[in-house]
């Protein structure tokens, strides 16, 4: 099966939904936006970043927020958290609308972009992002972002791992054709998902272990994730100093 070109769906849902595509949550579509609504959608960001940073803090230690990234920023909900925390926010994503839609939110200390160049990193975050980005190209993507965290850093990515039965029918819905040899489940072929939508891939925990220790990052934390019958991990680390 080929690779689905997922910065193409994430275009289309930026333009059309922005806040949605970050909380799937009727109240964000843009028909239901309202100064309360919006307020809720920060505030969650804040919420959010706030936890993240107490369980990297409980675990390994104060550090310093120097550079923080926050990779699929969207339109900014957890980098403009981020940034009160941390000396300078850099947010990187791929759709043109999301990132159009941050800088008419963006706080002073926050830099937007569509990619990274030489930057380095005190602290790496993202949420809810790997998942919609198919496993060849998002280990790569990790990889690149592992390689730029500055000794004595520290990480906050989440990841899914596998679908229980709540998901499995859904996930199957287009399936046309498959192959089951006792153990395993292969689509053999599918019908097409319409542009723009948001899929939703598995990723291998030993594989993302692996690239973590290659990486200097030999403490780590791990939280069960459920996001409607997806389960994965938040995954915090830190880099040996």
């Amino acid at each position: 099966m080929s690779l689905r070109e997922t910065d193409a769906d994430w275009a289309i849902l930026g333009d059309d939904e922005p806040f949605f595509g970050v909380l799937t949550h009727e109240k964000f579509l843009r028909r239901n936006l309202t100064p309360e609504t919006l307020a809720e959608f920060w505030a969650s960001g804040e919420e959010e970043i706030q936890y993240l940073r107490r369980v990297l803090v409980r675990h390994f230690g104060e550090f310093e927020a120097g550079h923080a990234v926050d990779f699929g920023c969207g339109v900014g909900r957890l980098a403009r958290a981020l940034a009160q925390v941390a000396d300078r926010v850099t947010g990187v994503d791929v759709s043109p609308g999301m990132l159009a839609e941050a800088n008419r939110h963006r706080l002073a200390n926050i830099t937007y972009v569509d990619r990274l160049t030489d930057q380095r990193f005190d602290w790496i975050n993202s949420v809810i992002v790997f998942q919609h980005i198919p496993p060849p190209r998002g280990y790569a993507l990790f990889a690149d972002l592992l390689g730029r965290l500055n000794p004595g850093g520290v990480l906050s990515v989440q990841f899914t791992l596998f679908k229980d039965e709540t998901f499995i029918g859904h996930a199957l819905q287009t399936a046309r054709r498959a192959a089951w040899d006792g153990e395993t489940l292969r689509v053999l072929d599918e019908a097409p998902h319409p542009p723009g939508a948001m899929m939703m891939y598995d990723y291998d925990l030993n594989r993302l272990m692996a690239m973590m220790t290659d990486h200097g990052i030999e403490q780590v934390l791990l939280e069960h994730t459920n996001h409607g019958g997806c389960h994965g991990a938040r995954i915090f680390g830190r880099k040996v100093g």
